[in-house]
């Protein structure tokens, strides 16, 4: 059985129509003519759907950096089925290159510190995965060795820094506990029961499934798609009735970490929820108050802005003033 999206209005569901539907004439104006789609579901039902630049509800995006919470889900659920002991584990137990010790705090770090992006691993490109650092990781065979080669700058677990080599390691580690790729994995146990269609995701030569290779748009996504994550999160990893990640995970998964409060397991802690973001304005938010997720895609330029605004000051609003 796959998740099966319902409909309903907003005035159903208790939001200020007046309001969404002046969210949907300042979009049509091109006041923010990077923004594709902005889609509401409130009580388990989609109430506001709006398809702009040629958008419609089968039109992928591409995900950007929402891949790394997909990637802490993967993690709950290998965890659940037993692939992955504990999240206390050396990541040297699953990546050779780290078992070696290259660095002496190569054996310290875990899949918990993957989690809550503290590795300690030096890292100066920011949070653009197109930056110089993973430019020169790309033209190379072994990715995972060439991630282990790179400096130690903390002690594991001691400090917070948002990077791109976290995310693939634990994709690595994913896809090694799990016998295949980290997509495999995603595809059998998340992507099918929500009955999301997606092509397979890029591969790194030493095969890792990653999203910086050539054809990134292996990674898109539906607005519908990430409604459907939304509404898994939300409802505490329980879809139609069939659980697909523990209660304990996901709950564990968006609790402020202790070297950042806004982040929990690669989800970000928002202000009245929680959330997934994405370069470029891709964004799923989870306001469990309200039984609400809101999701918005746009397509990414170098100097692409986020649409926070378009969330926090009339789509959260368009419940709290109904």
């Amino acid at each position: 059985m796959t998740l099966e999206l319902q409909y309903s209005t907003p005035q159903a569901e208790g939001l200020n129509a007046e309001m969404l539907d002046g969210l949907d004439y300042f979009l049509k104006q091109r006041r923010y003519r990077l923004v594709n789609s902005v889609l509401v579901v409130k009580n388990g039902k989609i109430v506001f759907e709006r398809y702009y630049n040629k958008y419609n509800e089968n039109s992928r995006n591409h995900i950007k950096s929402i891949w790394k919470s997909i990637l802490s889900l993967l993690t709950g659920i290998c965890l659940d089925k037993g692939m992955i002991r504990s999240l206390d584990e050396p990541i040297g137990d699953y990546l050779a290159a780290f078992q070696m010790g290259v660095h002496p705090y190569h054996k310290a770090i875990t899949i918990r510190h993957l989690l809550t992006m503290s590795s300690g691993i030096y890292w100066n490109g920011g949070v653009h995965y197109h930056c110089p650092m993973v430019e020169q990781m790309k033209r190379l065979r072994d990715w995972i060795a060439h991630v282990a080669d790179v400096a130690m700058k903390d002690y594991p677990g001691s400090t917070y820094v948002y990077k791109e080599w976290d995310a693939l390691l634990l994709s690595a580690v994913i896809g090694n506990a799990f016998g295949n790729t980290s997509y495999e994995l995603c595809e059998e146990l998340l992507y099918k029961p929500l009955g999301i269609l997606s092509g397979k995701w890029a591969e790194s030569p030493c095969g890792v499934s990653y999203t910086v290779m050539k054809g990134e748009e292996h990674s898109d996504l539906s607005a519908r798609d990430l409604a459907k994550i939304g509404l898994l999160v939300l409802n505490n990893g329980i879809v139609e009735g069939k659980r697909i990640i523990s209660e304990h995970y996901i709950k564990e998964m968006l609790r402020p970490t202790e070297n950042n409060s806004s982040y929990g397991y690669l989800w970000w802690i928002l202000e009245n929820g929680y959330g997934c973001r994405g370069f470029g304005g891709q964004e799923i938010n989870i306001l469990p108050k309200h039984n609400m997720i809101t999701v918005i895609q746009a397509t990414p330029t170098p100097s692409s802005k986020t649409y926070g605004d378009i969330h926090k000051d009339v789509l959260e609003k368009s419940v709290v003033l109904a």
